[in-house]
């Protein structure tokens, strides 16, 4: 199919596809196909993402592309670079809770894979070291899901096995 070209800004974002993306609140799928739905008397384009975890599809609509933060995927060459972030563990978080959470959220509704590696890296580290409280765990485990999404679909792995490559990065914390 024809390629999707959305305008933003002075930049245009291309999707076409087949192409990886990531859909910050859903994780990482390929554009199945690109589409078009009359809503309340108007037509709007929307690209069919199929995602790696559960089975789902969502329709994302062309013009809110970049409010959603669609995105591609990293390429193949960068998932070693991430998981050297993982290690490096090298965020500054604020001390306290409040701004602290605040901050991680930020990160995951923003879906940078970069970001990601580096929270699962300091979460990683800060429970090997004491703890992380129940809401901080959701927080690792949301990161984790994320990024291991990214992770299958940019090495076309199943699920599971970028889950133990996060696994695997996270370990050198608990040495």
């Amino acid at each position: 199919m024809g390629r999707v070209t959305r305008v933003l800004g002075l930049a245009s974002m291309n999707f076409e596809v087949g192409d990886h993306v990531v859909y910050p609140s859903q994780g990482a799928g390929v554009v199945a196909e690109r589409t078009s739905r009359v809503v309340l008397g108007q037509a709007h384009e929307y690209l069919k993402v199929v995602f790696v975890r559960g089975d789902m599809e969502v329709l994302v609509p062309i013009k809110k592309g970049q409010e959603v933060g669609l995105r591609h995927t990293v390429d193949k060459e960068e998932v070693a670079r991430l998981i050297d972030s993982i290690k490096a563990a090298d965020l500054t978080l604020p001390a306290q809770w409040p701004p602290r959470f605040r901050a991680e959220q930020d990160i995951l509704s923003g879906g940078s894979a970069y970001d990601l590696a580096r929270l699962i890296g300091v979460l990683a580290k800060r429970d090997a070291e004491k703890g992380l409280a129940a809401t901080e765990r959701e927080v690792l485990d949301s990161a984790r899901t994320m990024l291991s999404s990214e992770l299958a679909v940019v090495l076309d792995v199943e699920l599971g096995a970028a889950e133990d490559m996060l696994t695997a990065a996270m370990d050198v914390h608990t040495v």
